[in-house]
């Protein structure tokens, strides 16, 4: 009998509930673009930290000069030189976690050129609260999408 109220409607549409799709829907290609958005301007470029909020290294001199001032000595790492790297970001969504990957071969090249003091996957990663503003835009979208599935408008 309770499957031929509203409620029994709303437990048969639950059973389409799925944590690894509304995953999956919730990074979606402009929630993909926001990630490296956070990695990339917020750690990388205005602060040049890594996952763990620690500076990934400084400039030298030796930079300074080669960039013509346009890396000053003593400024934190932001990993944009030509911008390579930067486009070469991507993320591949799994059922139960993301990767941040890209082309890494030029900063592994100066990392053995610095005697391998700086280069690791931390630079990849999300900070606390770029962690946080993920959590918050997740649960957003999950909400969005077993909303749609149960029919709550």
């Amino acid at each position: 009998m309770i499957m031929q109220t509203l409620a029994g409607e709303r437990l048969q549409k639950a059973k389409l509930l799925f944590d690894s799709v509304a995953w999956i829907n919730a990074l979606n290609p402009s929630m993909r673009k926001q990630i490296l958005d956070w990695i990339r301007d917020d750690q990388l470029t205005a602060k040049g930290e890594d996952e763990d909020g620690d500076v990934i290294g400084l400039y030298s001199r030796a930079t300074e000069l080669f960039s013509g001032g346009r890396k000053q000595e003593g400024d934190p790492f932001d990993l944009n030189d030509t911008g390579g790297f930067y486009r070469s970001m991507f993320i591949q969504v799994l059922s139960d976690g993301l990767i941040v990957d890209g082309d890494t071969a030029k900063m592994e090249e100066s990392f053995s050129q610095t005697n391998g003091k700086w280069w690791h996957d931390g630079i990849l990663g999300l900070n606390d609260e770029n962690l946080e503003k993920l959590a918050r835009s997740i649960e957003i979208e999950y909400l969005k999408y077993a909303r749609k599935i149960l029919g709550i408008d």
